[in-house]
Parts: structure tokens; C-alpha cells; sequence
């Protein structure tokens, strides 16, 4: 019998930077690799007998991988988020802030949902609260930054969302560590009014 833990999740388009964050905010120790999909499975990482981390696979098109590898992916994280989302206090949507733009709107031109769309709407109709960090803030100027922030309320309709969803997008930066200590203190907010604040104490700035 498998046993009972809560999981703290991190998704997101292949590259995004998942497992740079996690090794930033937790004990837990992802490889992160160089190249996009580096994650091929969805990995836990135990925290405490009851609290893992759960690095989950990039959700999207992957270079030099074929089509079925890709379908694979989705149909095990769609699998796990609808087995165990009564189990995830807290989920972090991280989201490339160099790419969301541009790869979005080529896929809009051709019909296709954005996948940080799709992922962001999977998990809100699993009654999730995702936390957007919008990363590699350090890669873009100011005005793109904003403008990917932008574009994102405006795909997922956020400003029509409920009050509950509305503190849920930050930006930040693995790499120099920009306001992670946002991104730490909200996702213990999550797990405060999930009543497992028992677990805050393992999300830190490492």
C-alpha cells in the first residue's frame, strides 16, 4: 500500500527552469540539465516521511524527441495531477519569460491552445490555485518582463478570476535569486490555508 504524503509540485514547458527553483526553495536535489527535457520522468523527492517534492516533466514539444514520447508525458501528468491533487497544498506553474510571448502566439496563429494555457487551466479545473512564477526574469529587459506578465493574465482571462487566485503571479529569477523570497512565503501561504503549515519550515532560500 502506497503511503500517504502531501506533495509540493512544480510544472511547466520543458526548459522553464523547474528544478533550478526546486534546488533553490527545498532540500531536494533534481539534476538540472542544459538542454530542454532534461526531466523525464515525474520525480520525487522525499522532504519528510509525509512532504516530497515532485518534479514533473516538461509539458510541450520537445526538440529531437518524437511525438510519442511527447503524448506519453502529458498522459502521466495527467494521470498523477487527477490521482493526486487532493495531496498538492501548493503547485508552481513556472513559466520562461523569454519564450512565453513569442512561442504562444505562434501557436495561437495555428489554432493551437498555449501550452502555459493549457497547463494553467488543467490544474485550475483539478480545483488547484496554481502559483505562476514567471523565470529568467534576468534574460529579458524590464519592458518585456511586464509584457509577458501581461500577456499571460490576458490568456488565462486572470483578471476575471476569483480573489483566491489573485496574488498567484510573480516574477523571478532562479539564476540571481530575484524575489524568490516571494515565491517561498507564498507557497507556504498555500500550504497555510491547505492546513499543512507543519511543512513551511522546509521551504527556504538555499
Amino acid at each position: 500500500m502506497e503511503e500517504f504524503a502531501w506533495y509540493l509540485v512544480f510544472v511547466g514547458r520543458p526548459n522553464a527552469g523547474k528544478s533550478s527553483l526546486i534546488c533553490k526553495l527545498t532540500s531536494a536535489k533534481p539534476v538540472i540539465g542544459k538542454k530542454p527535457g532534461s526531466t523525464r520522468r515525474i520525480n520525487r523527492y522525499k522532504i519528510t516521511k509525509k512532504f516530497e517534492v515532485v518534479d514533473v516533466p516538461g509539458w510541450g514539444k520537445i526538440h529531437d524527441r518524437a511525438k510519442s514520447y511527447e503524448d506519453r508525458i502529458k498522459d502521466e501528468i495527467v494521470e498523477f495531477f487527477e490521482k493526486y491533487k487532493f495531496r498538492i497544498p501548493a503547485c508552481i506553474l513556472v513559466i520562461d519569460a523569454k519564450s512565453i510571448i513569442d512561442v504562444s502566439k505562434r501557436l495561437s496563429k495555428k489554432g493551437i491552445i498555449p501550452i502555459d494555457q493549457e497547463l494553467y487551466n488543467f490544474m485550475k479545473s483539478n480545483g488547484l490555485i496554481p502559483i505562476v512564477a514567471i523565470n529568467k526574469i534576468d534574460k529579458v529587459a524590464k519592458h518585456e518582463v511586464d509584457e509577458a506578465v501581461d500577456y499571460f493574465k490576458k490568456l488565462v482571462d486572470f483578471d476575471n478570476l476569483p480573489e483566491k487566485y489573485q496574488e498567484t503571479v510573480i516574477t523571478v529569477s532562479a539564476k540571481q535569486g530575484t524575489n524568490l523570497g516571494i515565491l517561498r512565503d507564498l507557497i507556504r501561504k498555500h500550504l497555510r490555508n491547505n492546513d499543512v503549515e507543519e511543512f513551511e519550515r522546509y521551504i527556504k532560500l538555499r
